[in-house]
Order: C-alpha cells, then sequence, then structure tokens
C-alpha cells in the first residue's frame, strides 16, 4: 500500500479507528503488562530480603 501524504498514512484508507485503536489498546496492555511485572519483581524481592533479615536475627540470638 502506498502513501501520498502523512494524511493518507494517518486515515489509513478510511479504518483509521480500527488501526488506531487497536494499535492503542495493544500498547497499552504491553504497557500494564510491564508495569505488572516489575511490581511483582520488587514484591518477590522485598520478601526475600525480609525473609533474609528474619533468619539473621534468629540466628544472632
Amino acid at each position: 500500500m502506498q502513501w501520498h501524504s502523512v494524511g493518507e498514512f494517518l486515515d489509513m484508507g478510511g479504518y483509521a479507528f480500527y488501526v488506531w485503536g487497536s494499535f492503542g489498546i495493544s500498547a497499552l496492555v504491553v504497557i500494564a503488562e510491564i508495569w505488572q511485572v516489575r511490581a511483582h519483581r520488587r514484591e518477590i524481592l522485598r520478601n526475600l530480603l525480609n525473609d533474609n533479615d528474619s533468619q539473621n536475627d534468629s540466628t544472632a540470638q
């Protein structure tokens, strides 16, 4: 498919709403997934550090 202007590209042959809407929703899902994985990773690391501190406190007594 060839576009002769930026306007034609953005119009996507009359399907701009569906194309750009799908692209936008996909981008939001990817960003949400990355955010969720990072939050889960932080939680796991925090729990590991707390468990490690608890073990160190119990062995010191």
